[in-house]
């Protein structure tokens, strides 16, 4: 299977994956919404985003030994199918073993910090309807869940490095509703926050464990060695690592705290309605997010065999397809407002248009630094971490001091300031530079055909909602959601696909109506 290939399918699976778990979550919410006190769901969504920030306690390790053995690999050649050298084949085995050592002792430790962190932060809560000590075992069961799959993250990074994108997601999706659907039993039985944790738990271990079968059956010869503990290799990894991990740790104290200053300046009952507008972006961010983060493996591999064109075409595509994901899907649900969360959540739970749009913006850059940093970081270019530190202080002092003045507003306002003066800026500038590319052809060739894009869509869609006002906000919202996919699909095939896959588009349907009919 050639490159193109392999990211395409990683992107689906990942866009599958991601669809399976927005679907599920969207019918998940509405119904702890309605069968969980606003207190305890406030404090279940405080613990289900904690646990999710849990992944930074492997201190850089999966994202520094995922890149070295896509290099390995690339000693191989630039094709991620050709026969694996000796060579190869030792310095994987020897990585998987170092990895595998190196994990066991980060899985214990990320259970005591991850625990201990959580005892101390949740006694502060003010609570009047849920019990401490359910907080306490819901967090445990969580943390005890993280550190198990901290123990097997070695064999997802083997599955990655190998070049085997996507099928992780694929099993995360079956995963997903399995967990999901659990969950959405155990919150219509009344299982409360001990229930959703144990449910939550069991689907992530199962998830981990499946991925070691799935990589010895795809790649057996990998396992045919028996590699060793390497400390020369833990030495090189580890400045690499440590800077990878301070960067996502800036990352994520800077967009996954919010709830920590809202619980403690405004009260858990005051997250449903933040987070679920949060959500709505987030979930655009993953998708567009998703073919970048397939491609950081064959990125390596490819700069490894100095393949620089090849490495600019597949950033480019990345950036082209990301953003028009976020435009198009942003601007659809600010232009619908109110009436996309009354259909989805029930009247009263819309955040309001000012929170809303800093949202967007926040994610819309997001996604520009991730596909951006994470093909530099494919290329072990490091060196995001100073910034990111920095972003995140800011991030916690900004919101401290504007969220006692602005409420909700001034939480968001303080991460989309932090980030604007940090972050956002020089990802940009230091990633397209480490891959050689140009700002101003960035500019004029990606952001403002997409800035365009953003203004034709949230006027379609707004004036759409604006003729429909007197009509059920279900009609007005399917008509909007329409329009944006229609728009969506046209800015694809004029900016996305180039000339041969347009053509192979447009004879598709010719194709398949034919193997219809020859197989009448």
């Amino acid at each position: 299977m050639s490159i193109a290939r392999r990211i395409a399918f990683g992107a689906v699976s990942s866009w599958v994956s991601r669809s399976v778990t927005i679907l599920l979550g969207l019918l998940l919410l509405p119904v702890l919404f309605r069968h969980l006190s606003r207190e305890e769901l406030g404090v279940w969504l405080l613990l289900g985003q904690s646990w999710a920030t849990l992944g930074i306690l492997d201190l850089g390790l999966g994202a520094t030994l995922t890149r070295r053995i896509a290099f390995a690999m690339g000693k191989s050649g630039a094709d991620p199918g050709a026969p694996l050298t000796a060579e190869t084949l030792g310095d994987i085995a020897n990585l998987v073993a170092t990895g595998r050592r190196m994990y066991q002792g980060l899985a214990f430790t990320s259970f005591v910090v991850a625990f201990g962190l959580g005892f101390f932060s949740l006694r502060g809560l003010h609570l009047s309807a849920v019990a401490l000590p359910s907080v306490w075992l819901a967090w445990g069961v969580l943390c005890l869940t993280q550190a198990l799959g901290v123990w097997a993250s070695v064999w997802t990074c083997l599955l990655q490095g190998a070049g085997y994108v996507g099928w992780d997601a694929l099993l995360a999706a079956f995963m997903s509703s399995l967990t999901l659907s659990a969950q959405i039993i155990v919150a219509l039985s009344g299982g409360g926050l001990i229930g959703l944790a144990i449910a939550a738990a069991m689907g992530a271990l199962a998830q981990r464990f499946l991925i070691l079968g799935l990589a010895r059956r795809k790649r057996p010869e990998l396992f045919s060695i028996r590699g060793s503990w390497k400390p020369a290799l833990l030495k090189s990894m580890a400045p690499l690592a440590l800077k990878a991990w301070i960067t996502s740790l800036g990352v994520v104290i800077v967009l996954n705290s919010d709830q920590f200053f809202i619980a403690g300046l405004q009260g858990a009952s005051q997250i449903p309605a933040y987070r679920a507008a949060y959500i709505a972006f987030v979930n655009l961010n993953m998708i567009a997010g998703s073919l970048a983060a397939n491609s950081s493996v064959f990125v390596a591999q490819l700069w490894q065999a100095s393949a620089l064109a090849q490495v600019h075409r597949i950033v480019r595509h990345n950036l082209r397809l990301g953003l028009i994901i976020m435009a198009t899907g942003g601007a659809c649900v600010l232009a619908l407002g109110e009436r996309l969360f009354n259909v989805w959540l029930g009247p009263g739970n819309y955040i309001g248009p000012i929170v809303a749009t800093m949202f967007f913006v926040m994610q819309f850059f997001e996604v520009q630094s991730f596909i951006i940093t994470t093909s530099s970081r494919a290329t072990e270019d490091e060196a995001f971490a100073p910034l990111s530190a920095v972003a995140a202080v800011l991030k916690i002092t900004l919101s401290l001091i504007l969220g006692k003045r602005f409420g909700l507003v001034g939480i968001a306002m303080g991460t989309l300031c932090a980030q604007f003066a940090t972050s956002y800026w020089y990802m940009c500038y230091r990633g397209l530079y480490r891959l050689r590319m140009g700002l101003r052809h960035h500019m004029k060739r990606v952001l403002l055909p997409v800035g365009l894009l953003f203004l034709t869509t949230f006027s379609v869609v707004r004036s759409l909602s604006t003729f429909l006002a007197a009509q059920p906000d279900g009609t007005a919202v399917g008509a909007g959601a329409l329009a944006a996919c229609g728009i969506l699909a046209a800015a694809f095939w004029l900016f996305v696909l180039d000339s041969d896959q347009r053509q192979f588009a447009a004879a598709l349907p010719a194709r398949m109506l034919s193997a219809v009919q020859r197989y009448d």
